[in-house]
């Protein structure tokens, strides 16, 4: 289950930028188009390989996005090797909301126990657990970069992680469920990274190897498969009843923020 590849915004130099909107609503509305984007870091040049980079050529096409917020929900260890370029890009202000809980996180270093043995392998419900874990243990950072849609003077806003895949997803989700957009398509807006940005393993595959590892054992966590985020939507269906309830419950969100993001990112098709 995937979306629609055409949902990209082509901007040169990065694979996972999209618009979060477009997505209709189980009550008849619609997701409105540019109010929030999703994306991958852009960092400047000479960051980490890993990275995409920022290019001031294209700087036409950032600010086209006429983004006023971005949201960078990656730790600062990754923040400080490698400062998000968006919002110089952009001319957005930055918010850095870290979460801790990435691929290779300090708490959550999946590779270097794939590397090690620690981990025999590393499949869609492991990655569902992390994410189970991440909306326990960072609810209230996820409800934090959620009020930030509060305000119609931030938007449109970007969300970004490092590649735009495990701690944007889990938000975007969020957000998108919670605008009443159908769990299937939920499901494949995350799952849509694994088109952009496919084989990301093969990027580690000669360390893994010198290990004495397969790369294959890794392929997952590098993917977006659409088990995983099934899996961390039941969680919550489960333990609060809607994504609503988990926003305003752990989230700390308020009813009103939580109306007024409705109202900012929805809208009646005439």
């Amino acid at each position: 289950m995937t979306g629609d590849a055409g949902r990209r915004i082509a901007v040169p130099g990065t694979s996972n930028l999209r618009d979060a909107g477009g997505y209709p609503t189980i009550d008849g509305g619609r997701v409105a188009r540019r109010r929030l984007y999703r994306a991958e870091a852009i960092v400047d040049p000479g960051g980490p390989s890993s990275y995409s980079f920022y290019d001031a050529a294209q700087q036409v096409h950032y600010r086209e996005l006429a983004v006023r917020t971005v949201i960078d929900l990656r730790d600062e260890a990754e923040f400080s090797r490698a400062p998000s370029a968006w919002a110089v890009a952009t001319g957005g202000v930055l918010h850095q909301l870290p979460i801790a809980e990435g691929g290779e996180g300090a708490d959550t270093n999946f590779f270097k126990m794939l590397l090690t043995g620690e981990l025999a392998g590393f499949d869609a419900t492991d990655m569902g657990r992390f994410y189970v874990a991440l909306l326990e243990q960072r609810a209230d950072v996820l409800g934090a970069a959620y009020r930030l849609l509060a305000d119609p003077a931030g938007l449109p806003a970007l969300v970004h992680c490092a590649a735009g895949k495990d701690r944007t997803g889990v938000f975007v989700a969020l957000v998108l469920r919670s605008l009443g957009v159908a769990e299937e398509l939920v499901v494949g807006d995350y799952a849509l990274t694994g088109v952009l940005r496919p084989n990301r393993v093969d990027a580690f595959a000669d360390r893994l190897v010198a290990a004495g590892r397969d790369p294959e054992i890794a392929r997952v966590l590098f993917d977006a498969p659409a088990e995983a985020m099934s899996y961390a939507l039941a969680h919550v269906g489960e333990a609060y009843g809607e994504v609503a309830d988990y926003l305003t419950g752990p989230a700390g969100v308020t009813p009103t923020e939580l109306a007024a993001v409705r109202a900012n990112l929805l809208e009646r098709p005439d």
